[in-house]
């Protein structure tokens, strides 16, 4: 180690340790995506391709495989520009809900639970994203501004058949109604469940591009639904979506559930494992 200090020097040992950390912080971004399967079946075709460019007097090849080295780049974006976008947006992070904003929050989302299960009851379908960390700015300046204290009578009101902008997504921000009528990103994935409406696949498509919460009430068969992460919590009863809401949103020390479960499961996964621990 000290022979490979002294050929190297500590700047260059830094300049590793900086591409290293860059390189697996890339990996964890796209791990379990779409994106990693791309990069992987990209690495091995390139792999494969060079090597036998090397080994083999194969001049075209050889020649393809330059070029495609010189433009590396312009190929990453072109792929990647979905999982690019959502990389960058993740870095224009605010804190979720200050301690100034908690007893606002904390009733904003009492609001919300009476809402969806008012709702619910009724058979009227409803979709709500929550903020968390990523600003949904870009959604709810395409929506119509509301900028309102979170009630139970406000939110049923807008999902009302009869309103005009019931077809949307309102949005919440740090508490308070940001905006309704909002249009959402669809879900890309292809292996969504057939029976899930517009609704369904416009939560699953701002979850997996943002870490928003969305919440939808089914208008066929009234289940209350949270996802989170591009993942689904379904058929939630007005006490597991409190609970799960808090879980996920709430910062007070009160609040939080320690779970004993392994980094490898998802959050959809240690709120099924809180919720069934919960009842028991």
């Amino acid at each position: 180690m000290s022979e490979l200090y002294q050929k190297l020097g500590h700047w260059a040992l830094i300049d590793i340790a900086i591409i290293a950390m860059i390189i697996y912080r890339l990996l964890l971004l796209i791990r379990g995506t779409r994106a990693m399967q791309m990069v992987l079946g990209i690495l091995m075709t390139v792999g494969f391709a060079f090597f036998i460019s090397q080994v083999y007097p194969l001049t075209t090849l050889k020649w393809l495989m330059d070029k495609f080295y010189s433009s590396i780049l312009i190929i990453i974006v072109i792929l990647f520009q979905e999982d690019i976008r959502r990389v960058l947006s993740r870095m224009g992070k605010k804190t979720v809900f200050q301690s100034q904003e908690q007893a606002s929050s904390r009733q904003a989302l009492d609001e919300i639970v009476r809402a969806a299960s008012s709702l619910a009851s009724k058979k009227v379908g409803a979709l709500m994203v929550i903020e968390r960390n990523i600003i949904l700015s870009r959604y709810v300046d395409i929506g119509i501004l509301i900028d309102a204290r979170v009630s139970k009578e406000l939110l049923v009101s807008i999902f009302h058949p009869t309103s005009p902008i019931h077809d949307g997504a309102v949005v919440i921000q740090q508490g308070r109604l940001a905006a309704a009528g909002c249009f959402l990103p669809l879900t890309k994935d292809e292996d969504v469940d057939s029976n899930y409406g517009t609704r369904h696949r416009a939560a699953l498509g701002i979850s997996q591009d943002t870490d928003a919460i969305a919440l939808v009430v089914s208008e066929e068969t009234s289940a209350v639904s949270v996802m989170v992460d591009g993942h689904i919590l379904k058929n939630l009863d007005q006490k597991d979506l409190r609970k799960t809401l808090r879980r996920l949103l709430v910062s007070d020390a009160e609040d939080r559930v320690e779970l004993k479960t392994p980094k490898k499961l998802t959050v959809i996964d240690k709120l099924r494992k809180y919720l069934k621990r919960s009842k028991s």
